[in-house]
C-alpha cells in the first residue's frame, strides 16, 4: 500500500473551471484512474482560515483563524504535527501564510524563505511571499527537492490561479489561462509522482467570484473540486458532495497516520 502522498492545493480554483480546464485530471477520472468529488468549502471562504481547516480538520470558529489578518501559529493539532510524531518526513513548498501557521509568525522574508529542521513539524520548506511567484518554478523546485531526498508527505501550493482571479475575476481569459497552465504542469509531474510511489491529491481552499472576490457564501466562492489519484480509492466521478473538513482525515488516511479525535469521519470511498 502506498503511504507517500503529494498534496497539491490550487489556490482559488472554482469548481466549474476545474471541470472545464483540468482536462488531464478529468481524463484520469473518466478512465477510472482517479476519483473526483465536488467540495463545498467551509466558511469563511478565505485562504488563511481554510489552510488551517484543511490541515487541522476543524471549523474556523473552533480553530480561531477566522480571517486573513490573523497572523499567529496554529494552537491545534494538525497534519504536520501528526506527521512529525509519526516520524514521517515532510516537504512543503507554499505561500508564506503556511509558514506563519506552522513554523513561525510573523514571517521574515530574509530568514524564513528556506526552512530545514528535522526537529520541527515540517522537515524542509520553501515559502514564497509574492502572489506572482511563477507556478512552473514552484513545481520544478518541488521536483528538484524530491529528487534530492525521500519524503512521506509533499505539499505543493501554487498561487497564480488565485492571483489571476483577484486581478481579472473568474470568467476572465487570464483566470482560465492560469488553470490551464496548472493542468499542463500536473499532467507533466503527476506521472512522475506516481512512478515514485506517491498518492496524489489535488484540491483547493476556495473558489472565486466573477468580481474577483472570495470569503462569502455564494457557490462560486465556496465550491471547488477534489481529485485523488490512488489505488486505495474508488475511482470515477462521485455524486457525493464533500466539505473542506474531509481534507485532513483524507490526508491522514493516505499517509498512514491516525487522525485526531476531533476530525470528521472520512466520507471518501476507499476500496475494501
Amino acid at each position: 500500500m502506498r503511504n507517500k502522498t503529494v498534496f497539491v492545493l490550487l489556490d482559488g480554483l472554482q469548481s466549474e473551471y476545474a471541470k472545464e480546464h483540468l482536462g488531464y485530471l478529468e481524463h484520469l477520472c473518466e478512465k477510472q484512474k482517479a476519483a473526483k468529488y465536488e467540495v463545498l468549502g467551509e466558511l469563511p471562504s478565505a485562504s488563511r482560515p481554510m489552510y488551517e481547516t484543511i490541515f487541522s480538520g476543524l471549523e474556523p470558529y473552533v480553530h480561531g483563524i477566522v480571517n486573513n489578518s490573523i497572523c499567529r501559529l496554529s494552537t491545534k493539532e494538525h497534519l504536520f504535527s501528526l506527521l512529525h510524531k509519526a516520524k514521517k518526513k515532510s516537504l512543503v513548498l507554499a505561500y508564506y501564510w503556511v509558514s506563519e501557521l506552522y513554523l513561525s509568525a510573523p514571517f521574515d522574508k530574509n530568514k524564513d524563505i528556506f526552512h530545514k529542521d528535522s526537529h520541527s513539524c515540517i522537515d524542509q520548506g520553501f515559502f514564497y511571499y509574492e502572489d506572482t511567484f511563477p507556478d512552473n518554478h514552484l513545481y520544478s523546485l518541488s521536483s528538484n527537492l524530491m529528487n534530492l531526498d525521500e519524503y512521506d508527505f509533499v505539499f505543493v501550493h501554487p498561487m497564480n490561479i488565485d492571483d489571476a482571479g483577484h486581478k481579472f475575476g473568474a470568467g476572465s481569459k487570464e483566470y482560465a489561462d492560469a488553470v490551464i497552465n496548472n493542468d499542463k504542469l500536473l499532467s507533466t509531474y503527476i506521472p512522475e509522482w506516481i512512478k515514485e510511489g506517491y498518492n496524489v491529491v489535488v484540491a483547493s481552499d476556495h473558489g472565486m467570484s466573477e468580481m474577483g472576490y472570495h470569503g462569502g457564501n455564494s457557490l462560486e466562492q465556496r465550491k471547488t473540486a477534489l481529485y485523488i489519484v490512488s489505488e486505495q480509492v474508488v475511482c470515477g466521478f462521485h455524486q457525493k458532495e464533500l466539505t473542506t473538513l474531509q481534507m485532513a482525515p483524507l490526508l491522514c488516511k493516505l499517509t498512514g497516520i491516525e487522525p485526531t479525535a476531533d476530525m470528521k469521519e472520512l466520507e471518501v470511498d476507499f476500496n475494501e
